[in-house]
């Protein structure tokens, strides 16, 4: 099994086991829908570096800069009703390039805030689904 398996076989057995715990407590569950939520995440960066002091940029102009905007869905359910509560708990990450190129994206270091094409291109937009 690699990594990504045993994960998500822990945080199963983890939904799985929290759900009996709250029935033995006595714990009346809300139920699988009644119990469900849904939030949304909204967050714009904006990054701007500047190599004052004769540092090279990776576009060779003294400075780099990107915008992106980032959306994070996640659900997350009731449990249902029984000996064995079952849930379910999702995600969903878009982001999206609002500005950079012409020479100005790249952080010039470790750190890139968007994902690059094989060009060296910023990605106009990047998505991830999980649960």
């Amino acid at each position: 099994m690699n990594n990504r398996t045993l994960l998500g076989l822990s945080l199963l057995t983890l939904s799985v086991s929290t759900g009996q715990a709250a029935m033995a407590a006595g714990e009346k569950g809300e139920g699988f829908i009644e119990g469900s939520s849904l939030t949304i995440l909204n967050r714009n960066l904006y990054f701007n570096r500047d190599f004052r002091k004769g540092q090279s940029s990776s576009s060779g102009n003294g400075y780099s800069e990107e915008w992106a905007h980032g959306v994070i869905g996640r659900f997350e359910s009731g449990y249902t009703e029984g000996t064995v509560g079952f849930g379910v708990d999702a995600f969903a990450m878009l982001g999206l390039k609002l500005d950079t190129g012409d020479g100005r994206s790249g952080a010039g270091g470790s750190v890139d805030v968007m994902p690059y094409n094989s060009l060296g291109q910023a990605e106009d937009n990047y998505s991830k689904l999980g649960g």
